[in-house]
């Protein structure tokens, strides 16, 4: 293969590798347990982003308020606080970290969110 060849194959290969690199503005992934009350966003498994609130972490039980809103990239914290109509689920730990958690900011359980919580336990769903 001569020279130029190989030169370019690497250009190529170097525009491709910058090119997937994270931007700037991306906060990193979850470290350690989720934090209640906090709101995340996570990578629905459909090649779109979705934002939720943790509420509960018991056992091997993430409890999240997890709102319909997607996104095509991760939602900023400004769009992920607009979210709206909300359904309640329940995660093991190990879907929840599958998912990616990205932690966008801290915030509180409200009375509302945690009784909710209450109601999911009494009732036997599923864990995701």
């Amino acid at each position: 293969m001569k020279l130029w060849r190989v030169a370019f194959v690497g250009l190529l290969c170097a525009c491709a590798f910058a090119s997937c690199r994270r931007s700037s503005h991306d906060v990193k992934a979850l470290a350690g347990p989720p934090q209640l009350g906090a709101l995340y966003s996570f990578n629905d498994g459909e090649g779109g982003f979705r934002a939720g609130k943790v509420l509960a972490a018991e056992d091997d039980v993430i409890f999240v308020r997890l709102y319909a809103n997607r996104w095509k990239a991760r939602p900023s914290l400004a769009e992920a606080r607009q979210a709206g109509n909300a359904i309640f689920l329940a995660y093991s730990s190990q879907t929840f970290t599958g998912m990616q958690p990205v932690h966008l900011e801290n915030g509180a359980v409200l009375a509302e969110e945690s009784s909710e919580y209450e109601v999911w336990k009494q009732s036997n769903q599923n864990v995701f």
